[in-house]
């Protein structure tokens, strides 16, 4: 066993060298190639292969989703510290900011779930709520004793990992290529994020309503990235994000257990 982490070690340090060589332009564009990707290919392995009836094919799915979630998590940091030379943080807020930073995330996340809910009432008539509330159910979010934990991990640990992801790590890489472009980097950041929500939607939902999905979630992306370029943290992009994933994953709920 020894012998195997230092070997690893080794391993990891050999790669940290080459990319170390690299250009400096490309080494960013290969921190995006690296990334991007991944958050959709664990879902479409947690949604074709971790339902499957046969136990190999849904071990293996379940198996590929939580190594994705791992690299998600442990990529940027470690590009960051190793790669980029950075130090950890948690994207503290400025001393001078006070309560408007959170204000305006609340705030815009208010005002985007208005915006949301006036949307899903107009489409309404075309949405097969039926269908799309077994849909929910058939991905293992058939009780409130689901949907409620579901909920809680969304708000408090999935959304604040996607602000560390996509606000952070995917808008300063692409920030590097740009030469501080922030019109440029927002937009891979939004392109990238609202990718992973369309593969997620189109696994229980008709191809159309995984569009229009990924049209709201690109919006909701462009106001996270103002946020984020506007007080320089991560935190008030969460606050918004929140309020969003509380209603859309109430309303998610509310189809899956009410409505149908």
């Amino acid at each position: 066993m020894p012998m195997t982490v230092a070997l690893v070690n080794r391993m990891v340090e050999v790669c940290n060298q080459i990319i170390l060589f690299m250009d400096s332009r490309a080494r960013p564009i290969l921190a995006l190639f690296l990334l991007i990707p991944v958050p959709s290919i664990g879902v479409l392995a947690n949604g074709l292969l971790a339902e499957s009836h046969t136990a190999s094919l849904a071990f293996l799915g379940l198996a590929i989703w939580a190594l994705c979630k791992v690299w998600i998590v442990g990529f940027p940091t470690i590009w960051h510290i190793r790669i980029d030379g950075g130090e950890r943080g948690y994207s503290p807020l400025s001393q001078k900011s006070g309560f408007r930073p959170w204000a305006e995330g609340f705030g815009l996340g208010i005002v985007l779930s208005l915006i949301l809910i006036i949307t899903f009432l107009i489409a309404r008539p075309y949405v097969d709520l039926e269908d799309l509330g077994a849909s929910i159910r058939g991905v293992g979010l058939d009780s409130w004793s689901m949907v409620i934990p579901a909920i809680l991990f969304w708000v408090f640990i999935n959304s604040v990992v996607e602000e560390y992801v996509y606000r952070w790590f995917i808008t300063e890489q692409a920030s590097s290529i740009f030469t501080g472009d922030p019109i440029k980097s927002g937009s891979i950041s939004v392109l990238s994020f609202t990718l992973h929500h369309v593969v997620a939607v189109a696994l229980v939902a008709p191809i159309w309503v995984a569009l229009l999905a990924g049209s709201a979630v690109g919006f909701g992306g462009v106001a996270f990235s103002w946020l984020y370029h506007r007080h320089g943290s991560i935190w008030p992009a969460w606050a918004c994000h929140a309020v969003l994933d509380i209603v859309v994953f109430g309303g998610v709920g509310w189809i899956a257990l009410v409505a149908t």
